[in-house]
């Protein structure tokens, strides 16, 4: 037995000390979490939350897996801290078992995969994309989508005002200290960043063969000019917004970029690492030939153990980075214990076929999911892959109108307890589950790739509970 935990202190504490997240000071609740196993949260009363948001969609192998935990404790009692200029076994081989034998060697379309950069956050490696993008291309701009989430740190590098610490270039070979040094073209002057439109769920193609969020897209592109824009960066399934394109949208986009000689950014922070019955998400979309220029990676990469994130580049901009000194690092980038999480969650992930284990998730699921949408007129539509899927709350699925007309536009103001999802956040736990969404009407739902039937059976008792609840609130709307 450990320690006894005072919780009434602790909860002194949190509320006199701690910035709350999600929540004013006047709104906050105590929520203690005393520990965690496999898909439960565990309060200090002994209460276990089946875990259907996955925490932030990130805890891939489950919570406190034996493999990764004694991996942690071993190289313990090795490190302390090695920066990134120094090399780890540990270090090096999860750049190994994440080139070729996740990228190139399990993923249906490998084989693009060159070298890896690590960070502690999906934020901070969709940063290191953006510069080698930047100083690949030589070009400004980077095109983003509405309805898009890729982080929240892009303050800290404009104020980063070192001039040889922007992570420009250099070039070893030019002895000249000005000419020398090349800055990340649009450094300064960010943000240098274009929206373009996102698909929608159900967006067909038009008469000429293009999905209008594609058409529109290449038009603005065309505006700015290509010359002009490094890459674009995609989620291969809109994570926050819980935005699953249709199938043929990304193929087409991808061979559009390629045109204009624009790299692609796939970002699978959220989307990667087996959860959606593929390695990576963007396999879901059925062509072989969508290999990404730059890809991103964090959470399912280390399930959450420690933090770790990574930014992985074609064998071409691995060679350009070879090629220059680049003076570009993070205090805890590739820091020896998460690399040693690193490695034992991606065997742990391999052997285990976390992609196979999902996707049978998956079609438990999409059943499922399709029985509570025939039960329950304000289950709308279901769409997902694996043990990743997000449900639409509306008042009647025979019309599919939303309960909060803003829907995914909605700001985070008012009343939040009159959003659909927080009803059925609040209605779940009654029945020993925590499920949610970000936004008014639609719910994320996640789950470990490990997940056992018995907990995917009181996840759907839970979801059945809430939306009783729902329908009788959608009468009282009607």
């Amino acid at each position: 037995m450990g320690k006894k935990i005072n919780w009434d202190q602790i909860k002194e504490w949190d509320a006199k000390y701690h910035i709350k997240v999600f929540f004013s000071d006047d709104e906050w609740q105590f929520i203690p979490i005393e520990s965690t196993e496999g898909d439960y949260l565990i309060m200090p009363d002994g209460t276990r939350l089946l875990d259907c948001v996955n925490q932030l969609v990130c805890v891939t192998a489950g919570q406190k897996h034996p493999k990764i935990q004694q991996a942690i404790r071993e190289a313990s009692e090795r490190y302390g801290f090695v920066w990134e200029e120094f090399i780890t076994d540990y270090a090096a081989k999860a750049c190994k078992l994440v080139v070729e034998d996740l990228i190139n060697g399990a993923s249906s379309t490998g084989g693009w995969a060159g070298k890896v950069s690590w960070a502690s956050t999906g934020s901070e490696a969709n940063e290191k994309a953006f510069i080698i993008a930047r100083n690949y291309t030589g070009k400004p701009l980077i095109v983003t989508r509405s309805n898009a989430y890729h982080g929240w740190t892009a303050g800290a590098g404009q104020c980063t005002r070192i001039r040889a610490y922007r992570g420009g270039a250099s070039n070893p070979k030019d002895a000249d200290i000005q000419t020398g040094y090349k800055d990340v073209s649009g450094a300064l002057t960010d943000p240098g960043f274009i929206v373009a439109p996102a698909p929608a769920v159900d967006e067909k193609k038009g008469p000429d063969g293009y999905y209008p969020s594609v058409k529109y897209t290449m038009q603005l592109i065309d505006t700015y000019g290509p010359q002009n824009i490094a890459s674009m960066i995609t989620e291969p399934v809109f994570g926050a917004a819980a935005i699953f394109p249709p199938e043929g949208y990304l193929p087409q986009l991808v061979e559009e970029l390629k045109k204009r000689n624009i790299l692609w950014h796939c970002d699978e922070v959220l989307c990667g690492c087996g959860k959606m019955g593929k390695w990576f998400g963007h396999e879901l979309f059925g062509d072989s030939n969508l290999k990404p220029d730059i890809m991103t990676m964090a959470k399912g990469i280390v399930s959450s153990a420690l933090p770790a994130s990574c930014c992985v580049v074609s064998k071409e901009i691995g060679d350009f980075m070879g090629s220059i000194r680049w003076q570009h690092c993070g205090t805890f980038n590739a820091h020896p214990l998460s690399m040693a999480a690193v490695c034992a969650n991606i065997e742990v992930l391999l052997e285990n076929d976390a992609a196979g284990c999902s996707a049978k998730a998956g079609k438990y699921l999409k059943e499922r999911f399709a029985e509570l949408e025939k039960k329950h007129p304000t289950f709308g539509r279901s769409t997902g892959a694996g043990v990743l899927w997000a449900v639409d709350i509306v008042k009647d699925n025979a019309t599919m109108e939303p309960f909060i007309e803003e829907d995914r536009f909605a700001s985070y103001g008012g009343d939040q307890s009159v959003w659909p999802t927080k009803m059925v956040t609040a209605k779940a736990i009654e029945k020993g589950c925590l499920i949610g969404g970000f936004t008014p009407n639609t719910l994320r739902f996640a789950l470990s790739s490990f997940v056992n039937e018995v907990d995917l059976e009181k996840a759907m008792d839970a979801m059945d509970h809430a939306f009783n609840y729902l329908d009788s609130q959608a009468k009282d709307c009607l």
